[in-house]
């Protein structure tokens, strides 16, 4: 990891902070001057009402204060993500639970989804990466896991590779939702994205760090 990048961004938010601060502090200053001025010059026959003074007093003050408290809140943005960027570093070669995908190598994958309610019906539907169902198990009411052997529709193993895992629930004989089924899988890489970092999984999916539901060392 390049840590002069790092000491460049907590640099340059501390430069920009400090600019801003002293920005503001002139600002302040200039405006005690001017209504030092305004109250020596005004006209004693009409004089302005000190409440005036003291509500133009307390809204320039307010402004400085939520610029100061902007400045604050962006330094402390661009120093959580550079080292929420060196943290999720650490992930690399653990296992996240990835939606909507099922790798198989060989070995018999855990799927796991949000649970059934005893009145429904659900089955596992596996698609290959053109979209072609592969397989379609029925499953038992109130499950929320299931462990594929990788088999097909005709129960011959199907080729390694990374599958779409879903669950298909029916209400009353009626198909009602659709939901992911999620299994665990490697994190190769991280990236930062325009929206944030982002999972490289093995087998070249990603994954928004902020929608990884867990992460475990892999089995040995």
């Amino acid at each position: 990891m390049d840590l002069s990048a790092l000491t460049q961004v907590s640099t340059g938010t501390s430069s920009t902070g400090t600019a801003a601060s002293s920005a503001s502090a002139s600002d302040f200053d200039t405006f005690l001057k001017m209504l030092t001025t305004q109250a020596q010059n005004q006209d004693p026959f009409n004089p302005v009402d000190a409440t005036e003074y003291a509500s133009q007093l307390a809204s320039f003050s307010a402004v400085e204060q939520q610029v100061m408290t902007n400045e604050l809140l962006s330094s402390l943005t661009a120093l959580a993500g550079a080292g929420g960027f060196e943290r999720l570093a650490s992930w690399i070669g653990l296992e996240t639970l990835a939606p909507g995908a099922a790798r198989f190598d060989g070995a018999p994958v855990d799927l796991y989804f949000d649970p059934v309610e005893e009145t429904e019906s659900v089955v596992l539907v596996l698609r290959d990466a053109s979209g072609s169902v592969q397989s379609r198990i029925t499953l038992p009411a109130g499950s929320d896991s299931y462990t594929w052997e990788g088999s097909d529709l005709a129960g011959a193993a199907l080729p390694d590779g990374i599958y779409g895992a879903e669950i298909e629930v029916t209400r009353d004989g009626v198909l009602a939702e659709t939901r992911d089924a999620y299994s665990y899988m490697r994190i190769d890489e991280v990236s930062r994205g325009e929206d944030g970092l982002v999972l490289t999984l093995r087998g070249g999916d990603t994954l928004d760090a902020s929608s990884a539901a867990a992460v475990r060392r892999p089995a040995t």
